[in-house]
């Protein structure tokens, strides 16, 4: 057991309140248990309770056991000079402030069947806590908090694009560029696309990218993949004279080519062969993002990505290295998804926003409520515990779910683990 499930407890009255005293002997009635501090200082701010017929407005400290006061320091923190109660799990030594007063005590004792509930949630190993609550879950509970979860999803995207956009000036279109080619990285690469996008200027890149030569030529030579290649074949060779006279003409620079991952990726999956598929989506939309922005619902998306890798990547997986069988290198209707619900509608969501465009904003939130759901391992597993996934909005809900909540044990911060814990 830890603090948080004693603020868990404490905030939303999972105890027996009637009839309880503190260590002293008063009669205590908790009549609001206060606001959860998420910064320094106690833990519950603007709290009121009557202590025998006195009423009391304060602060409220929550400890395992009560000795913890002291071996926190609050007894010399005048932050903690407002505490009016101190609610522990065990009684120890008494509770001082800095400015010397007693600060009331109560032991608040756990139920049998709370601390049951408790231990099954967090002591298992099943792909989520609480699958074997789910359908026995009110529908309503699971819907609400799907939709709750969307937006946090979008608020959490939004983040890094406020970030862009203060660095890069409220450059729009460049901020667009940079999450577009860390979409690409699919996660392994992420990091590596994205640092390329930031030292390379979309005005050189759009100005090029006409010529899907040039336009590869700028995006591997930005990548590092060119100045340390040893490849000796044709199509390596123009490329690096392309991008030595372009990186010397425009003063690029290259990021180190060693931070790319191929280990443990399928081929097909390769960076080289996402960023040719890059090159090809910079040179189809012919110095201008808005054809992709504007294709917003799903299919007309996966129609303008249906993108493939230059004819050399054909039988090539990286430079210089003949592959065995010559196949087509397409992005793929799953990889298309991705970007777009990954990097295409957090972009707008923000864009809308900053803007003021709420109605824009509120058909882009409506747009996923009516796609059809995609398909992942995330949502197989959801479908296999009995949770019906019926459209793009409840997809994406899951899936940041299960990665942000489910996998980090985060019950007590799931409007699920709520019901799952206070169950009787």
């Amino acid at each position: 057991m830890n603090e948080d499930f004693l603020h868990f407890i404490w905030q939303n009255r999972l105890f027996h309140p009637q009839n309880i005293k503190t260590k002293d002997g008063q009669k205590l009635e908790i009549i609001h248990p206060g606001i959860k501090n998420t910064d320094s200082g106690p833990d519950f701010f603007n709290a009121k309770i009557k202590l025998d017929n006195t009423l009391w407005a304060g602060n409220v400290e929550i400890h395992i056991d009560e000795t913890d006061w002291f071996n926190h320091g609050h007894q010399n923190d005048e932050a903690y000079n407002n505490v009016i109660l101190h609610v522990v799990n065990k009684f120890g030594q008494n509770t001082f402030t800095q400015s010397g007063r007693e600060v009331p005590a109560w032991e608040m004792t756990l139920s049998d069947q709370l601390m049951e509930n408790y231990q099954k949630l967090f002591f298992n190993s099943k792909w989520i806590a609480c699958e074997d609550n789910l359908t026995s879950l009110e529908p309503t509970v699971l819907l609400q908090w799907l939709d709750r979860i969307l937006i946090e999803r979008l608020e959490e995207k939004s983040e890094l694009i406020h970030q862009l956009l203060s660095s890069f000036k409220n450059d729009w279109d460049q901020v667009f560029f940079i999450l577009l080619s860390r979409s690409f990285g699919f996660g392994l690469n992420g990091l590596p696309f994205e640092m390329m996008a930031k030292q390379t200027p979309l005005k050189i890149l759009l100005k090029h990218s006409d010529n899907i030569t040039q336009t590869e030529a700028l995006l591997f030579g930005q990548a590092g993949f060119l100045q340390f290649s040893k490849s000796e074949d044709g199509y390596t060779k123009i490329l690096k004279k392309e991008y030595d006279f372009l990186a010397y003409k425009y003063q690029l620079k290259a990021i180190e080519p060693h931070i790319w991952k191929f280990a443990k990726l399928r081929p097909s999956n390769f960076p080289t062969i996402r960023l040719a598929q890059l090159a090809r989506l910079i040179h189809q939309l012919k110095g201008t993002f808005e054809s992709l922005l504007s294709s917003v619902d799903s299919k007309s998306f996966i129609n303008l990505l249906n993108i493939r890798a230059s004819d050399y990547w054909n039988n090539h997986y990286q430079l210089g290295k003949t592959s065995e069988k010559d196949i087509v290198k397409h992005l793929g209707k799953a990889s298309a998804q991705r970007i777009l619900y990954n990097t295409i509608y957090p972009y707008l969501f923000v864009y809308f926003d900053k803007n003021n465009y709420q109605h824009k904003k509120e058909n882009l939130l409506e747009l996923l409520y009516k796609q059809a759901p995609e398909r992942n391992s995330i949502l197989s597993n959801w479908e296999k515990r009995g949770i019906k996934i019926d459209n793009e909005a409840q997809a994406q809900a899951l899936i940041f779910l299960k990665n942000h909540y489910c996998n980090h044990k985060k019950c007590l911060n799931c409007r699920i683990g709520h019901k799952v814990l206070s169950k009787t």
